[in-house]
């Protein structure tokens, strides 16, 4: 179990041996006042969440799930960009130990391929903005192959199956909460504009790659190239159209990558 330690954002990291979600969970707190920077982090989820209500898989004292709290004072349009932003930061701290990262559009850290992170950013509307975004993550990282289930296995992976060592959590937990702060501030500062989305289009798993795309009611084949500094997927489709998916999944056209969230 992970010992308490002060987020970088002031507030001291919630620690919980289980809960249903930690997104769930931090939701509520916010609603009851608690500060921009709170954490939640659980040793073991029962009900993890990601995108249209699949199911994280969440086994317990193996892996990292965690629910970062962020009042943003964004425009509602801006919030699924925090997704990316998060992606981008998960690169950046786990890059240096685990070779073959890529960022996924829209909120997936995929290794050779293979599913290693789900994002779930979730906001509560205001009237002038969002009035806060539970930003939750689950991070593989010493799940071994057979700790998958059989349908899983081959489509996810963690950071000791791709590394060969195992890590520590704790360490582990506090280099990412320190680059997601350091993210979201250039995110503020500048959005997608700079540095941001060109980390994310150097290491963009889809890039030229022939997906489908479902957005909305709509199912588009096309050819994937980067995002744009709206956090849009830019791609051309059949009859060299080019356009821009504000949201959707993403497939490849031999294969599907989505697999779930936290």
């Amino acid at each position: 179990m992970i010992e308490p330690f002060p987020s970088p954002w002031g507030t001291e990291v919630g620690l919980f041996q289980s809960l249903d979600s930690t997104s769930r969970y931090l939701w509520q707190q916010a609603l009851d006042g608690a500060p921009h920077g709170s954490v939640v982090v659980a040793d073991q989820q029962l009900s993890g969440r990601g995108r249209r209500g699949r199911q994280w898989h969440s086994p317990a004292g193996m892996n990292l799930y965690f629910s970062v709290l962020l009042r943003p004072r964004l425009q509602l349009d801006l919030v699924p960009q925090l997704s990316l932003v998060t992606a981008a930061a998960l690169w950046k701290a786990l890059s240096d130990d685990c070779l073959g990262l890529k960022i996924k559009w829209p909120n997936d850290l995929l290794c050779q391929g293979r599913k290693l992170a789900g994002i779930l950013a979730e906001m509560k509307p205001g009237a002038d903005g969002a009035e806060f975004v539970i930003v939750g993550v689950g991070l593989n990282v010493n799940a071994k192959v057979s700790d998958f289930p059989p349908e899983l296995q081959g489509m996810v992976t963690s950071l000791s199956c791709e590394c060969g060592k195992d890590f520590d959590l704790a360490e582990l937990l506090q280099k990412i909460l320190s680059e997601l702060a350091f993210f979201e501030e250039i995110f503020y500062r500048e959005g997608l504009k700079g540095s941001i989305r060109e980390l994310i289009n150097r290491n963009f798993f889809l890039a030229e790659k022939d997906v489908v795309i479902n957005s909305g009611d709509h199912r588009r084949a096309c050819r994937a190239h980067s995002i744009d500094d709206s956090g849009r997927l830019l791609a051309t489709i059949e009859d060299g159209q080019k356009m821009a998916f504000a949201s959707g999944e993403a497939w490849l056209e031999k294969g599907f990558y989505n697999v779930s969230g936290n």
